[in-house]
């Protein structure tokens, strides 16, 4: 699903999403970090721009998304629980 941004520019957008993620912690660190990836898989922005909006170095991105990427797993994993 694209993003459609009506009250906001996307630098504007990725500001607030770059400080939601700083200073989040558990459950909204993760879930924060499957939507990131999860639009990122969609094509709704590109690495590139997510590690701009971060603004983080490629060696830095690349630290940052296998910890987004192990978060996400862990959070899937959560999410597809069920009591037995």
């Amino acid at each position: 699903m694209a993003l459609n941004l009506n009250h906001q520019t996307a630098t504007e957008f990725a500001a607030r999403l770059r400080t939601r993620y700083l200073n989040s912690d558990k459950t909204e660190c993760a879930r924060l970090a499957k939507w990131i990836l999860d639009h990122i898989d969609a094509g709704d922005f590109t690495e590139t721009q997510v590690r701009n909006a971060f603004g983080l170095t490629a060696g830095q991105w690349t630290t940052l998304k296998a910890k987004l990427t192990n978060l996400r797993a862990a959070y899937n994993a959560v999410l597809a629980s069920k009591g037995e």
